[in-house]
């Protein structure tokens, strides 16, 4: 099949050799005389696929550091087979980006900078599946209270089922059910605060900022990558590049922003104001924001997106290979960040001043 697909393109293959096969993404090392190549199929949509594929020969086309996208010798930008679609794309060699080197961090942020302001202006193809959260941040928040209003209820459940008086004789045998879950323990001790968060957020998307943005992001057809993470770049001898565009959608900037700032500081498990400072202050310089618009990011890191996160993984179960101890763990670390991040979100305008000192 993947010498079928790889007909498709003008390029004389030596060899193919698969490197990944896992959720629902497989990739294969393409040998040709023309270089290495990456083939990636992926269980989408293949209009889904065709707009993020476009918008990575978009960002390419402007400048963007990122691995340069293939057609076919058709034109096509990508292969629709079934529920699937492939792309072709080149190989990209260098050394691995890291959370803790803070020059890297510092890259990332002036590279997503970069994006933001270099997706601008993409207008997708016409068959293409676009996807959208522009408008819909009320939605959202009021959707994960509600959540967390519903987990509240099954740590308190979940408390009461395992705080069971002990037996007189205690038989080491026996199942313990009277010991306390301590998962369910720590969220009942720290949701009321994250809740309370999480409606004064929502309270602030009333007050216009958000709804101006969106309508200049709608304006500016430009776009989120989604989920910025540090695997998706690699430092090369030119500088740091982007392997692939993993996914896209039409949202504020602030998104990719609390995204990378949330990751960064949760590997520091605690929230480092003067480093984030310095990290807005680097994607500033490329992409300025307003004072307005920063509000809104203000309001983003408020929301308790990652607290949301970690206790509906527990209660639906969905990490089934992860121990109790590694939830409690990630919950702790959450909490940490979170709670430590208090003194940022307070003193807005103290951190945008600082921000918008350039000289440092």
């Amino acid at each position: 099949m993947q010498m079928d697909i790889m007909n498709l393109y003008p390029f004389e293959v030596e060899s193919i050799t698969l490197l990944t096969n896992k959720s629902g993404r497989t990739t294969w090392k393409i040998e040709t005389a023309q270089g290495v190549k990456i083939l990636k199929r992926v269980v989408m949509k293949p209009a889904r696929m065709l707009l993020i594929a476009e918008a990575h020969e978009h960002l390419q086309e402007k400048g963007l550091p990122i691995a340069r996208i293939h057609r076919t010798r058709a034109g096509a930008i990508c292969v629709g087979a079934g529920k699937s679609a492939y792309v072709l794309y080149d190989l990209q060699q260098g050394k691995e980006v890291l959370y803790y080197d803070k020059a890297q961090m510092l890259n990332i942020m002036e590279f997503i900078g970069t994006f933001h302001h270099t997706s601008q202006g993409y207008m997708p193809d016409e068959m293409s599946k676009k996807r959208s959260r522009l408008g819909k941040w009320h939605k959202l928040f009021r959707w994960k209270l509600q959540e967390l209003e519903g987990n509240k209820m099954l740590a308190l459940k979940s408390d009461q089922e395992n705080n069971l008086p002990a037996p007189a004789v205690i038989d080491p045998d026996a199942e313990q059910t009277w010991l306390q879950d301590p998962f369910s323990k720590m969220v009942i001790e720290t949701i009321d605060e994250m809740i309370l968060r999480g409606k004064q957020a929502l309270q602030e998307l009333d007050a216009g900022q958000y709804d101006q943005w969106t309508l200049e992001c709608i304006e500016s057809r430009m776009f989120c990558q989604q989920d910025f993470t540090l695997a998706r770049f690699i430092e090369t001898e030119e500088g740091l590049s982007m392997k692939e565009l993993h996914s896209i959608t039409s949202d504020l900037p602030s998104r990719d922003l609390r995204v990378i700032l949330n990751k960064m500081m949760k590997k520091m498990s605690v929230w480092d104001s003067d480093l984030v400072v310095e990290l807005l202050r680097t994607y500033d310089k490329i992409h300025p924001l307003t004072k307005d618009q920063y509000k809104v990011l203000w309001t983003d890191l408020k929301f308790p997106h990652l607290y949301c996160s970690i206790v509906h993984k527990y209660f639906l179960g969905q990490k089934t290979s992860w121990s109790d101890e590694k939830y409690i763990w990630a919950l702790q670390n959450i909490v940490s960040v979170e709670q430590s991040k208090q003194e940022f979100l307070s003193n807005f305008e103290e951190f945008y001043s600082k921000i918008k000192a350039q000289g440092g």
